[in-house]
C-alpha cells in the first residue's frame, strides 16, 4: 500500500508540475536570411482576436505593444500604425522611411479562466514581415499555451513575449 500511494504521488507531482509551464512553438515559414539589426522597423496593429463569439478587442494592441517592445534592443527606430491596413495600403512614405515592416495577425486568442478551469489559454499569431518594397520577407508563426495549472490566472497576452523574443533572436541572427 505504501508504494502504491508514493506511486501515486510522484505520478500527481510529475504531472502537477508538467502541468505547471507554457509551451510554445514557432518556425519561419521560409529558409531563414541573416537580417541588419539598427534597423527602422513598422509595425502594423493587427485586428483584434476572437475564439468561437467571444470578441477580445484589446487583443491586437496588446500583439503590437509587446513586438514594439521586444523590438527595442535591435531596432534603432520603431513605429506603429494604431490600425489594422494591408501591405498594399501603406503608403509610400511610410515604407520608404523603414526597413521592414511587421504585421501581426491573430489566427487564434483564447482566454480560458485557467486558474479555475484548469484549460489552457491559447495564441496563435502569424507574422508577415515585408521590406520596403513591400516584398514579403518571411513569415514566422507564433502558437503558445499556457499551463493547465496556474495560481494567478493570466491574460493570453503572457503568452507572447518569449516567443517574440525567440523570433526577433533568429530574424536578426543574435
Amino acid at each position: 500500500m505504501k508504494k502504491f500511494i508514493a506511486t501515486l504521488l510522484v505520478v500527481s507531482a510529475a504531472i502537477l508540475i508538467s502541468g505547471c509551464t507554457a509551451s510554445y512553438q514557432g518556425d519561419f515559414l521560409k529558409p531563414q536570411v541573416a537580417m541588419k539589426a539598427q534597423t527602422r522597423i513598422l509595425i502594423v496593429t493587427p485586428p483584434y482576436g476572437t475564439f468561437e463569439d467571444i470578441d477580445y478587442p484589446g487583443s491586437g494592441n496588446e500583439v503590437a505593444s509587446a513586438l514594439a517592445k521586444e523590438m527595442q534592443t535591435y531596432a534603432q527606430e520603431i513605429s506603429v500604425i494604431p490600425t489594422p491596413v494591408r501591405i498594399a495600403d501603406i503608403r509610400d512614405d511610410d515604407l520608404q522611411r523603414n526597413d521592414y515592416v511587421f504585421i501581426p495577425e491573430i489566427l487564434h486568442w483564447e482566454d480560458r479562466a485557467t486558474g479555475w478551469s484548469f484549460r489552457p489559454d491559447r495564441i496563435e499569431i502569424r507574422f508577415d514581415i515585408y521590406n520596403s518594397q513591400r516584398e514579403l520577407v518571411n513569415s514566422y508563426l507564433v502558437t503558445g499555451r499556457s499551463a493547465y495549472v496556474v495560481w494567478v490566472s493570466r491574460e493570453p497576452n503572457s503568452l507572447l513575449k518569449q516567443p517574440i523574443r525567440d523570433m526577433l533572436e533568429t530574424f536578426f541572427n543574435k
